[in-house]
């Protein structure tokens, strides 16, 4: 074991590798360079036991050779020739056990070199393989990110454009509902201001109507008043005998004869005011006076209330006469 660090001065010598991300599968490498240095250790522990056996059998045939050192006088030929081929016997052996030595050393250094050179390779392997994964894994995904980003750009477009559609078609009803109801304001405005001018053109013509009969009936006052008076100055009115008598009885000298008033102008006819128009006042019955010529007086009406009416009420248009109802 004394020679054993200068045998094997590579053997001892762990080797290391890089690490790299995404390279080799480090349990597997590990696991070989395991062991390849179990092998190595093995082919250690058999190379330091052939040392040990020479080594020993070294000191066996030196501690020999001291034991049965002959002298000259002792010695015979025969065991003289012995020990020469003793001698020559151990030198064999150990030029063997060296040379076996050096074969084994050099078996085991070519061994560590193969499994070293054998681990890089598989290590390169493992690493190219790994790369070669790791670009196909990274394409696939590059390719599927395109795909989605594509999809979700369509999708994006797709919504947009449906909420455009949508937003134009809200728009364009919104539209259409707002003409069809500026169309009714309009009509209805168009009607109501129709109404109202109409109205307003019967609650003209009901103020006159109105002022006219006012002022028929102030004037038509003072005449009641000569006519009250002339029917008390009367006498009373003699019955005929005999129903002959068609002719009328001879006026009185003495009854004195009431001034004729002047003819009153008669009202006009009052235009229909409302649907349901106010009723009339009932005629008083006119005196019977005998022989005194009573005018006639029209009959008196009392005003016709005024009836509110709104603008916005639909009223009928006013019938005149002579028109169709």
């Amino acid at each position: 074991m004394s020679n054993e660090a200068e045998i094997l001065p590579n053997l001892l010598r762990e080797e290391s590798f890089e690490i790299v991300m995404r390279g080799y599968n480090r349990r597997q490498v590990d696991e070989f360079i395991a062991r390849s240095q179990n092998q190595i250790r093995e082919l250690e522990a058999r190379l330091a036991r052939a040392l040990d056996d020479v080594e020993r059998t070294r000191r066996e045939m030196a501690e020999v050779r001291e034991a049965r050192k002959p002298t000259g006088d002792d010695l015979s030929d025969r065991l003289r020739q012995i020990i020469n081929l003793a001698e020559d016997e151990a030198k064999e052996k150990l030029a063997a056990a060296e040379e076996q030595g050096q074969q084994i050393r050099k078996d085991a250094e070519q061994e560590s070199k193969r499994i070293i050179e054998a681990a890089r390779g598989d290590a390169d392997r493992d690493i190219a393989q790994a790369q070669e994964k790791a670009d196909h894994v990274l394409a696939s995904a590059k390719k599927e990110a395109d795909s989605v980003l594509s999809t979700a750009k369509q999708e994006a477009e797709q919504t947009v454009t449906s909420a455009r559609l949508e937003a134009e078609r809200t728009l364009t009803a919104a539209e259409r509902r707002a003409n069809v109801i500026n169309e009714g304001a309009t009509q209805r405005l168009n009607h109501l201001t129709r109404n109202h001018t109409q109205a307003l053109q019967r609650l003209t013509e009901i103020s006159e109507t109105l002022h006219r009969l006012l002022t028929a009936e102030n004037e038509a006052g003072p005449l009641e008043k000569m006519v009250e008076d002339a029917v008390k100055q009367a006498p009373p009115r003699k019955q005929p005998a005999a129903p002959k008598a068609a002719q009328p009885a001879p006026r009185p000298a003495q009854a004195p004869a009431a001034p004729k008033p002047p003819a009153a102008p008669a009202p006009a006819a009052p235009k229909p005011i409302a649907e349901r128009p106010a009723p009339p006042v009932p005629h008083e019955p006119e005196p019977t006076v005998v022989d005194t010529p009573v005018p006639q007086v029209p009959p008196q009406t009392k005003p016709t209330p005024m009836i509110k009416l709104d603008a916005t009420d639909d009223l009928p248009s006013p019938h005149r006469p002579g028109e169709p109802g």
